[in-house]
């Protein structure tokens, strides 16, 4: 029997509107700033580039230039080291034990000073001067501030030569395991390098590896190089192990970052989770104001194993579904195709800039996310003007929590009959205030996450109970086929709308820039998609008896359980009982982006495919399993199939539901994408809904005689 008003509290009806309204508010708010982040930086390592152009015989400057036409914007430079500046006799640079192995005349003679000594420890390096008096200031420079002057010594002033102690060996490939060897150990950003970089065209973005031990001197050192290089440097993205000032200057790294207005580069980790680990990149990112852009680079030994076209295809979906702003590209080492690399290289860059603009982007200094408002003028080293942090207005928060409250209230009224009224106020109440004090004396992260949880669990949940409450009117099983299906149709849109409100409230509670960047993130993914599952389940057997004996009416929820409980045994239950087991590791597994089911070639195949017609591929959660649940729902709920069918398949449908709102928690895909997935989703499980009931119905007249007898058995 429908009991519309008893179910859903007009009041608590009344703060979800008020919710509703206060987060459509905060997510035009959020619309606007992911609007304004329009542009994508295309990079390359230089370095990179000037090997390619070595191996493969070219000019350099005819390399660099193909590159920049082909839409690369910014080239990465990394630390210098003494084995690049030898190579380059800017330098001259060689290990002791390979010199007590040589003559006097060797490496043109830089070193016969030594040989006339006779002191020469094979646990050493020797510097000295080569083409470039700059380079040779610098290397002294930074020789000194990362090893000290216990392991530095002036061996010859005439020419002057350094001898460093420690590990002398040349590496033919990079042992990541331990600490790199002298000869190929960071020696702070190049001057020349960097002119040369600017002089080629492009924009730079640094890497330099932090000083250890830290001083800030040698911070001031690396930055007063970029301020004499003259050139405007983009971004900073950390490499190594830790970030600029780990551990003790972290602030002071940043000061000297977000003076220079200097993007922190955010590389997304391999799970597509947050971020490569850097210890310290936390508080780095708080200290430059969370000036900062999302970059995707994928990984080196993934690349070496992937063709072309597979590679191609991440670059612009990335930059659109998951806010990436730096495409940080590497390049392919080996021909393709009967492609050689130089022009397999440039093709690869040509359409990912295609693909990128073909996607609405401009090409450029990479966009950030920031406060809304009128444009910032340009600051002293060109980079765009930046705002400051955007975080949403508190008073507009605490209303959008009333939504999640009431929700929560709304689901323990129907659940508990006795708790409606009063105790429901109560609940709304002690919430609300629980929420001011976090929200008002901090920052409040943890309610938040707390209250998007409630959102993202209970919504799914309200949105079917809406659904079956609707059903309980139906008195008759003689609707024709076509009137159940457009019924089916406006129900589920219907309840895709209502969850849409636990969805806009999830992603205006999570909607500042530390969630945008994913340096915060909605916690209990997994537990996200189980829960309306079992919220369902207690929903169902509150309201109706799952036993036919029982009739068709209410039944005590605990009575339900007992009988339950003591149900015999058989074959049959336990074989039911591994499917359905299978299906929740599947279920489950498939969720978050830690570890987990592996996806099937066929499903990827069918990715996509709906990657290249739709504009936001939804979820096969949605389209696969919860929409077409939800049209056979809906034909048994019309065809008066016994109760225990229908809860099988409300089950199913709450899935879709649950997975539409729990796509608004990746707080990394821009909002209006979230809403258009949710119709994609619609429209694809609308269409599979349609196919599954025609053929249900089709081999309803020759099942139907065993389904009934397993009821009765069952």
């Amino acid at each position: 029997m429908q009991d519309w008003k008893n179910r859903y509290n007009p009041i608590l009806v009344c703060c979800i509107v008020i919710a509703f309204c206060a987060a459509l508010w905060l997510m035009q708010i959020r619309y606007h700033i992911e609007k304004q982040n329009d542009t994508v930086e295309q990079t390359l390592d230089y370095q990179g580039i000037l090997m390619m152009a070595q191996r493969e015989g070219q000019a350099c400057d005819r390399l660099l230039r193909q590159f920049k036409e082909a839409g690369v914007t910014t080239l990465i430079v990394y630390d210098t080291t003494l084995e690049r500046l030898d190579r380059e006799q800017r330098i001259s640079a060689m290990p002791g034990d390979v010199l007590q192995k040589a003559a006097p005349g060797v490496h043109r003679g830089a070193f016969d000073a030594l040989f006339a000594s006779g002191k020469i420890d094979p646990d050493a390096v020797y510097v000295t001067r080569g083409s470039d008096e700059a380079a040779w200031e610098e290397v002294k420079e930074d020789l000194g501030w990362r090893y000290g002057s216990e392991r530095i010594r002036a061996v010859s002033t005439a020419p002057e030569i350094i001898e460093v102690k420690g590990d002398s060996r040349v590496l033919l490939e990079p042992d990541y395991r331990a600490k790199a060897p002298m000869m190929q150990a960071p020696l702070g950003v190049s001057v020349k390098e960097l002119q040369d970089v600017q002089k080629a065209g492009f924009l730079v973005a640094i890497r330099p590896q932090n000083y250890l031990p830290y001083n800030n001197k040698a911070i001031d050192s690396l930055f007063d190089r970029v301020d004499r290089s003259g050139v405007q440097v983009t971004t900073y993205i950390p490499c190594g192990t830790d970030v600029l000032g780990f551990p003790k200057d972290i602030a002071y790294a940043g000061k000297k970052l977000a003076g220079r207005n200097i993007r922190l580069g955010l590389l997304e980790h391999v799970t597509q989770l947050q971020f490569a680990k850097f210890a310290g990149l936390d508080d780095l990112l708080r200290a430059v104001d969370n000036n900062a852009v999302r970059v995707l680079n994928i990984d080196a030994q993934e690349n070496s194993k992937l063709m072309m076209p597979d590679a191609l295809r991440r670059w612009a979906l990335a930059d659109e579904e998951r806010n990436i702003r730096v495409n940080y590209v590497r390049l392919f080492l080996k021909p393709q195709n009967g492609v050689d690399i130089i022009d397999l290289n440039l093709d690869y860059m040509r359409q990912i800039t295609q693909q990128v603009k073909d996607r609405g982007y401009k090409i450029g200094v990479a966009g950030v996310f920031q406060k809304p408002g009128d444009a910032m003028a340009v600051s002293a080293n060109g980079n765009p003007g930046y705002r400051g942090s955007y975080d949403p207005d508190r008073s507009m928060l605490l209303l959008v929590a009333l939504g999640a409250w009431a929700a929560l209230a709304m689901y323990m009224g129907l659940i508990i009959p006795s708790a409606r009224g009063g105790k429901q106020y109560i609940l709304v109440i002690v919430g609300m205030l629980i929420t001011a004090f976090c929200l008002f004396m901090g920052r409040g992260l943890s309610i938040r996450q707390g209250l998007a949880f409630i959102s993202a669990v209970v919504y799914p949940v309200l949105s079917i109970s809406v659904i079956l409450t609707l059903w309980e009117g139906i008195k008759t099983n003689d609707r024709p086929l076509p009137g159940v299906i457009f019924t089916a149709l406006w129900q589920l849109a219907l309840a895709i709308a209502l969850s849409l409100i636990g969805a806009t409230l999830n992603g205006s509670i999570m909607g500042d820039l530390r969630f945008f960047l994913e340096a915060d993130i909605y916690r209990g993914v997994k537990l996200t998609f189980i829960m309306p599952v079992l919220l369902t389940l207690l929903l169902f057997l509150r309201w109706y008896s799952i036993f036919p004996e029982q009739g068709e009416g209410g039944a005590d929820l605990f009575s339900q359980f007992v009988k339950i409980c003591k149900t015999k045994l058989t074959l049959g239950h336990f074989v039911i009982l591994g499917v359905l087991l299978f299906v929740a590791y599947i279920f489950v597994g498939r969720s978050g982006h830690t570890g987990g089911v592996p996806v099937p070639a066929i499903e990827i195949k069918l990715r996509l495919f709906l990657e290249q017609v739709m504009y936001a591929r939804p979820r096969e959660k949605e389209f696969m399993i919860g929409h077409p649940a939800f049209f056979l729902a809906a034909y048994a709920a019309y065809r008066q199939a016994p109760n225990l069918c229908k809860l099988a398949l409300a089950l199913g449908a709450v899935i879709g539901q649950g997975s539409l709102v729990q796509t608004f928690c990746h707080m990394r895909t821009p909002a209006m994408m979230s809403y258009i997935r949710a119709l994609d989703g619609y429209l694809l499980g609308a269409a599979l809904g349609i196919v599954a009931v025609v053929i249900v119905a089709a081999i309803m007249p020759y099942i139907r005689p065993w389904l009934r007898r397993f009821m009765l058995n069952e």
